[in-house]
C-alpha cells in the first residue's frame, strides 16, 4: 500500500512537472489566433505604450473600433488618439480595468459601451486575450477552477500543440488575413478600417434583444470614474452608435436605461440615446458595426460633443 502511494506520488509529480515545463514552453508570438480578431489586443497595447499623454482613450466594446476615426479625431485635436475598443465579450470589468492599466494623468477617456453589456463577458474570451497579451490576465478575476482548468487541461493542450508543430517543423493554423475580423483589419491607432464590401445581410434588425434589467453596468462604471478623479483622468461618457431601425421597438426600454444613468452613474454625459442613432444603411453585419461612411458620420458628432462641452479645444 505504501508503495502504491508513492507511485501515485510520483506520477502526480510527473504530470505537474510535465504540465509545468509545457507551460513554460509557450510564446505570444506564436500563439495559435495571433493573426486572428482578438490578436489586435497587442497592437492597441503597442500603440498605447508608446503614445505620450495628454492623448484622448476611446474605450468600450467593439462598436468603439467599428465607429471611430481616430486619425480625424488627431487631426482636430492636435493630440493623439488610442481605440482601445474590440470585444464586448471580454466584459465590462475587463474593459474598464484594461483603460485603467493603461489611462495616464491628464488624458481624457470615452467611454462607450454597448447596452447592458455584460460585466464578465467570455472567459473563453478573455483566456485568449491573455494567451496573446499577458498582461490582460490582470484584466479580470480568475476562479481557482478556472486557473486548474487551465493549467491542466486548456493550457497544457494548447501549449502541447504549439510545441509538436514547431518540433515538426509545420507552421501552426493562422486565420485569414484579408476578412474584417482579424488583425490585420486594425490601423496603428486601433480602428478597424478595412473595406467592407460586399455589404452582408441586416437580419439582425428582426433578431435584436434587448429586454430592461436593473442596470448591471453603473457601479463598474461609477468605480472608474472614481479612480479617474484621483488620478487626475478625465472621462466622460458617450451612447454608443445604434442602428435606427431597431430603435423604435425598444424605444421605451432605452428611455429607463438612459433615466438610470442619468439619475445614477457620476460620469457626464455628453449625448441622448436619440443623438446616437444612424441610418440602417450605414451599419454592417450587426446593430452597433458602421461601415467607413458611418464611422465617419459617427466621429463627427463626437468631434461635436467634444466642442459643444468644450472637453478639448477643436479646430
Amino acid at each position: 500500500m505504501k508503495r502504491y502511494l508513492l507511485y501515485c506520488a510520483a506520477f502526480a509529480l510527473l504530470v505537474l512537472m510535465t504540465a509545468f515545463a509545457m507551460n513554460r514552453n509557450y510564446f505570444p508570438g506564436k500563439a495559435i489566433g495571433n493573426d486572428g480578431y482578438i490578436g489586435a489586443i497587442i497592437d492597441k497595447h503597442a500603440w498605447a505604450d508608446k503614445t505620450k499623454s495628454p492623448r484622448i482613450i476611446f474605450t468600450g466594446g467593439s462598436s468603439v473600433c467599428f465607429g471611430i476615426d481616430s486619425k480625424m479625431v488627431e487631426q482636430h485635436t492636435g493630440m493623439p488618439v488610442v481605440n482601445m475598443g474590440l470585444n464586448g465579450s471580454l466584459g465590462l470589468e475587463f474593459i474598464l480595468n484594461q483603460a485603467k492599466y493603461i489611462a495616464r494623468p491628464s488624458d481624457v477617456v470615452i467611454l462607450s459601451v454597448e447596452y447592458y453589456l455584460s460585466k464578465e463577458g467570455s472567459y473563453k474570451f478573455k483566456k485568449e486575450a491573455e494567451r496573446l497579451y499577458p498582461p490582460a490576465g490582470t484584466f479580470f478575476e480568475h476562479s481557482i477552477k478556472n486557473r486548474l482548468n487551465d493549467f491542466f487541461i486548456e493550457d497544457l493542450q494548447h501549449n502541447f500543440h504549439i510545441t509538436f508543430m514547431h518540433l515538426m517543423g509545420r507552421k501552426t493554423r493562422e486565420f485569414p488575413k484579408n476578412v474584417v475580423y482579424s488583425r490585420s483589419s486594425f490601423n496603428e491607432n486601433g480602428d478597424v478600417v478595412r473595406n467592407f464590401d460586399p455589404h452582408p445581410s441586416h437580419e439582425f434588425v428582426n433578431k435584436f434583444v434587448l429586454d430592461y434589467q436593473v442596470n448591471p453596468d453603473i457601479p463598474l462604471l461609477n468605480d472608474f470614474k472614481e479612480f479617474a478623479d484621483k488620478k487626475g483622468i478625465k472621462v466622460y461618457f458617450v451612447y454608443p452608435p445604434l442602428d435606427a431601425a431597431v430603435y423604435k421597438p425598444k424605444e421605451k426600454v432605452i428611455s429607463k436605461i438612459a433615466q438610470e444613468y442619468a439619475e445614477e452613474m457620476k460620469i457626464k454625459t455628453l449625448n441622448t440615446p436619440q443623438d446616437a442613432l444612424l441610418p440602417d444603411s450605414l451599419f454592417y453585419d450587426n446593430e452597433y458595426h458602421l461601415i467607413p461612411a458611418g464611422r465617419k458620420a459617427r466621429t463627427e458628432h463626437v468631434l461635436q460633443l467634444m466642442k459643444a462641452h468644450n472637453i478639448v479645444p477643436i479646430k
